[in-house]
């Protein structure tokens, strides 16, 4: 057997592997730009560490616009999956509290903490305070309690010796006169009212015993239950689109590839592209080999 057959598909086989092992490496190096006599030699620095803003703006639009954008986000936050967690979250926290002697105004603290769980409780009571007051005072109250107050006095008075002082006029000018007087009641002292009746009874809920509270509503938990999957869904749902033009995603992305180093962006993608780079590489070397083959039958 002639052994020069076989000399033209070795070399093509070396040659193609060393060209192809140079080009990915070119592809990293060299990290900085090589002058000679004031000129920039070609090809260096590498294309990765000359195009690495340009790749990592590409990245960051690519991660943004279509692998983590607001729909694919949504869609995983309001999944199935996720609800299931969150129902089992809660179903778990309140089957370890159903003994418990803790009050619920302590288990919210060991959440929030003691100074910050006061602010918000503060701050809701406000909000259902003033909600509660604006509603009522739209809802004209005066005229409407008026009638039934003046209504159920004469009533009352029916068959009585002051039955006969009545007429259409006193009863016309009582419920004027009650209803400017509850309209003005509700107006400089509703407020308050609902103040006090909104700080006594959250008091008395949040001094209540979680056990006492499981007993009490232990029925009602697939119903509270529910209703914390439909807040998280209604928030998610509400703030989503504000909440990723907030992160911006892009940019987030394209300062996190920018912040590392060369080195450490071609060690990322060696990892990523080991297998795949290897390929490049010996597949180099068998077509360098079958064209040093198809040589040796020139």
């Amino acid at each position: 057997m002639n052994l020069s057959f076989f000399i033209g598909p070795i070399l093509g086989g070396i040659i193609g592997l060393i060209t192809n092992g140079i080009a990915i490496r070119m592809l990293f190096r060299p990290i900085e730009a090589i002058k000679v006599f004031g000129l920039t030699l070609p090809f260096t620095p590498g294309l990765i560490p000359k195009e690495k803003p340009r790749i990592a703006k590409s990245l960051g639009d690519v991660v943004a616009n279509n692998l983590l954008n607001e729909n694919v986000i949504k869609n995983g936050l309001l999944s199935k999956e996720v609800d299931d967690k969150i129902a089992n979250a809660v179903n778990g926290l309140i089957a370890k509290k159903s003994t418990s002697e803790e009050t619920l105004r302590e288990l919210f603290y060991s959440f929030s903490g003691d100074q910050r769980g006061e602010q918000i409780i503060t701050e809701v009571s406000t909000k259902i305070v003033d909600f509660s007051y604006e509603r009522m005072v739209k809802m004209e109250l005066g005229p409407l309690l008026s009638e039934i107050a003046v209504t159920e006095i004469v009533s009352n008075l029916q068959g009585s010796m002051f039955a006969m002082l009545i007429n259409e006029n006193l009863i016309s000018s009582a419920k004027v006169k009650m209803s400017e007087i509850i309209e003005r009641m509700v107006v400089e002292k509703g407020e308050g009212i609902l103040g006090n009746i909104i700080e006594k009874e959250g008091n008395n809920l949040l001094g209540k015993r979680l056990c006492d509270l499981y007993n009490e509503y232990e029925d009602r938990i697939p119903e509270f239950v529910t209703w914390i999957i439909s807040s998280y869904h209604q928030l998610i749902e509400k703030n989503i689109g504000s909440l990723i033009n907030a992160l911006n995603l892009s940019k987030l992305v394209e300062d996190q590839i920018n912040g590392y180093d060369v080195l450490t962006f071609e060690k990322m993608i060696l990892e990523i592209m080991h297998k795949e780079l290897s390929a490049i590489v010996w597949l180099g070397g068998l077509l360098g080999c079958i064209m040093g083959l198809v040589m040796s039958f020139v």
